[in-house]
Formats: structure tokens, sequence, C-alpha cells
């Protein structure tokens, strides 16, 4: 294998590992790829409720 061929491939195997908007594992990851887990959890239904409720008291 020639050498820059191989830097390359290197290079290739470490961005798979990176941290970041493109890692789904991670909050940031999440965010972009627009999905929820246990790093960042979905709205529950009690919160939703809540903030409805405090929403219709300041308008009135």
């Amino acid at each position: 294998m020639q050498p820059y061929l191989a830097f390359f491939v290197i290079i290739q195997k470490i961005k798979l590992h990176n941290m970041g908007r493109g890692d789904i594992k991670t909050k940031k990851g999440k965010i972009t790829a627009g999905s929820f887990g246990k790093t960042r959890p979905a709205k529950t239904a009690k919160k939703v409720a809540a903030n409805k409720a405090a929403a219709e008291k300041k308008k009135a």
C-alpha cells in the first residue's frame, strides 16, 4: 500500500468515531438528527400540558 493511501484510510477511520454533530450518541448529534433518546429525552405529556396551561393563563 502506498504511504499517502494508507494515511487517507487511517484518517477516514478516525472520522468515523468523531464526537459532535455527526455522532448520534451525543446530545448535539441527536439535535442535528432530530431524534430523541436517553441523552436527549423527548418532552413528556405532563410538561406539555403544564406549558399549555401556563400559556393560556398569560393570555387571559
